[in-house]
């Protein structure tokens, strides 16, 4: 009887002889193989479902190298990969790509001068590290430029999720006018999702989202790549050759570069990823950086320049190839193109909240010295999200906001600032090799941006 094990199943009715125990206990067994059949069938699939998360848990630990390196890469990989081909298209194949390389350099110069910058103070955030070197005014300065840098993020996501919506839909076979009108995905997708999820004031449920997208615009390269190879598979030679080499003037090179600009920025993520790494010092640091934005440099390089070739000779003149390429003409039963699609959308769904949360606190910063009360806090979020949205509806496409951002606060968060600070905390002589470096980024970075701006408006309105 003890090897039955027949305590933990219980009746009402009472059992008087051994024989119905044991025919009970038969019964009982017999009934429950198929449950332990189904148990091991649930918890295989899970398995297979968490075996990425698994892994990467396992061979990249929070605070070591690889693990350093790959949150660097997933925090600087997103929606800037869109708009790549079309900055290649617009400077041209061998132009653009030296603007890549360009990016990449002064993105990485520049982070390594925060890493520095920190190091020197013994402060971990952006804002702190201002207040520590130049005083109070360079705190709030610092935090009016995340949040406009943050805001605009926001605005982007919207632009691209009422325009990535209805081309999936289109992609799909619905024809109906109603059913694929942007504007009205981005009200139902902003009101009945992204508000909700803004006012929380934490989304823990949300913590993964970086993860989904860094495997999105991974899958979204290889898709990309395929296309190219597929499409063009008779002329791969030809395609390269003919492909414009270089568009040689003021309103390809800025405009180019402030869509490159955009797609490296990480820099407000450096300083507490260098904080949380193990036996922390500037050399380990330099080491993450290092990998996480070759690995980015690789990425970009491919969705740019695959992109362009598959495309620079169906849309003439040159400004009329598509601002993001998942708009592009890759037929409408392009399973890969189409699941790209989905997969994007899903993960600027998530990451929307994630990206008003940075700029929500410190727009509470800036406008209450003590907590905000409820009404307070409801009153803030609620002006972000739908003022976002509003300028969102109003703006024509994602190429506009990408460009207002790559040339205003992308410059000073990324670039200016990280200059400014070294600067300060390691003085002397401008001379001095290192310092001059300095100067000459700051001086080089901040033309670039206002000259954009500059040809953006210009561009836009004359």
């Amino acid at each position: 009887m003890g090897d039955t094990k027949v305590v933990p199943i219980t009746y009402e009715h009472s059992m008087e002889n051994y024989n119905d125990v044991a025919l009970i206990t038969t019964t009982k067994t017999v009934k429950s193989e198929p449950k332990i059949s189904r148990k091991f069938t649930k918890k295989l699939l899970l398995d297979i479902l968490n075996f990425p998360f698994m892994f990467i848990h396992k061979n990249f630990q929070p605070g070591d190298i690889k693990g350093s390196a790959l949150t660097i890469f997933a925090s600087t990989v997103g929606v800037g990969i869109l708009s790549l081909p079309y900055a290649v298209n617009i400077s041209g194949l061998y132009q653009g790509i030296i603007i890549f390389i360009l990016g990449i350099i002064v993105s990485l110069y520049t982070c390594q001068l925060l890493v520095l910058a920190s190091e020197k103070t013994g402060e971990f955030t952006y804002e702190l590290i201002g207040k520590a070197l130049y005083g109070p005014k360079m705190k709030t300065f610092a935090e009016i430029n995340m949040i406009i840098n943050n805001y605009g993020f926001a605005v982007a996501y919207i632009i691209l999720l009422k325009d990535l919506i209805p081309n999936c839909l289109k992609m799909l076979g619905v024809v109906n006018a109603t059913a694929t009108n942007n504007y009205l995905w981005g009200c139902l997708v902003c009101i009945l999702i992204i508000y909700p999820l803004t006012l929380k004031k934490k989304i823990s449920a949300l913590r993964y989202t970086s993860l989904l997208s860094c495997i999105a615009c991974i899958y979204l390269s290889i898709v990309i790549a395929y296309g190219f190879f597929t499409t063009r598979a008779n002329d791969l030679n030809s395609k390269i050759k003919e492909a414009p080499p270089a568009e040689i003037s003021t309103y390809s090179i800025f405009t180019a570069s402030s869509y490159v600009v955009f797609s490296f920025t990480c820099q407000n993520n450096v300083i507490p990823i260098y904080q949380e790494l193990q036996q922390r010092n500037t050399k380990r640091g330099f080491q993450f950086l290092l990998r996480g934005l070759l690995m980015v440099f690789v990425l970009y390089l491919i969705v740019g320049i695959f992109g362009f070739l598959t495309f620079y000779d169906k849309y003439h003149p040159i400004t009329n190839f598509p601002v993001q390429i998942l708009e592009a003409d890759y037929g409408e039963d392009n399973i890969p193109i189409i699941i790209a699609s989905i997969a994007i959308a899903i993960t600027l769904i998530c990451g929307t909240p994630l990206v008003f949360q940075p700029c929500r606190i410190a727009t509470l910063s800036i406008l209450f010295q003590k907590e905000p009360t409820k009404k307070q806090y409801f009153f803030i979020v609620t002006g972000l999200v739908f003022s976002a949205l509003g300028l969102a509806l109003a703006t024509p496409n994602i190429g506009y906001a990408l460009n207002i951002i790559g040339t205003i606060s992308s410059p000073i968060v990324c670039f200016i600032l990280p200059c400014m600070y070294y600067i300060k905390a390691f003085p002397g002589k401008f001379t001095r090799y290192d310092l001059l470096i300095a100067y000459a980024v700051l001086v080089f970075m901040t033309f670039i941006g206002v000259s954009g701006f500059v040809i953006f408006l210009m561009d836009s309105f004359f």
